[in-house]
């Protein structure tokens, strides 16, 4: 049985979840688009993301993680220039490996949809999404899949993971995070690994927020992604300051 409490990601509340044994491993997705914009930057809270993939993994004796960067969705689902991208998808994927490798994260693997899906045809990216998870359930026995957000006290957001995933049926577990947060007061949260204005989000590898003026819930959000960090990875001295504990994080996953 998980115990999905000690994460500071997760919703709250959301069950005794007992792990199939025959179904053990875990799938993550990560997308490069919204349904109107390109991702601009990697946020800073796909660590928090990550690492609650990671926080399950570890109570799963030999489970693996199958991380699959959605690309192709983006220009067969949405329309986006391939060109585009494809920038936007080597950016992600540069930081995924980044952090799997620098936290030393432990039995992940990564793909690309476009690798495992070459001959993909254009379909909504409900259609995609449940080919993705199906695929990796009867695959690569992966039976939980950890998601994202905006509540999951009711399911009528059209952008999050919880829409797609009350559309599968399969006797797979579902555990989700919550979203990213912005300091933008127009679009408060956002997807964990998608950031279309990166002058409202800490993000990885590019100048940021300037002078760290971000409001109280990013705040409060960043500081649960570093408690889970401190939680898994490695503790801060006593007393660090948010800002800085931030400044090491990036530092270890880009060096």
């Amino acid at each position: 049985m998980l115990n999905l409490a000690l994460n500071p990601l997760f919703w709250p509340d959301q069950g005794n979840l007992v792990v199939d044994k025959t179904k053990p491993n875990i799938f993550i997705g990560a997308g490069i688009a919204t349904q109107t914009q390109l991702s601009q930057a990697v946020p800073f809270d796909i660590i928090g993301f990550l690492l609650s993939a990671e926080f399950v993994r570890r109570q799963i004796p030999q489970a693996q993680v199958f991380l699959l960067i959605a690309d192709q969705h983006a220009w067969l689902a949405n329309n986006f220039d391939h060109e585009a991208c494809q920038k936007a998808t080597d950016n992600l994927h540069q930081t995924i490996l980044k952090i799997i490798k620098n936290l030393q994260l432990k039995n992940w693997q990564v793909f690309l949809a476009s690798q495992v899906f070459p001959k993909a045809l254009p379909q909504s990216y409900e259609e995609l999404e449940k080919r993705d998870v199906t695929h990796f359930f009867k695959h690569h026995d992966c039976g939980i899949k950890i998601g994202w957000s905006f509540s999951v006290a009711e399911t009528s957001h059209k952008t999050d993971e919880s829409h797609f995933d009350h559309q599968l049926d399969l006797p797979i577990k579902f555990i989700f995070t919550k979203p990213g947060v912005t300091s933008s007061p127009k679009k408060p949260f956002e997807s964990p690994y998608i950031c279309t204005d990166p002058s409202t989000r800490i993000v990885i590898g590019q100048p940021s927020t300037p002078g760290w003026k971000v409001n109280l819930a990013v705040k409060n959000h960043l500081n649960r992604i570093t408690m889970l960090f401190e939680q898994l990875i490695k503790p801060f001295p006593n007393k660090t300051p948010l800002e800085n504990k931030i400044e090491k994080i990036i530092s270890l996953i880009c060096n």
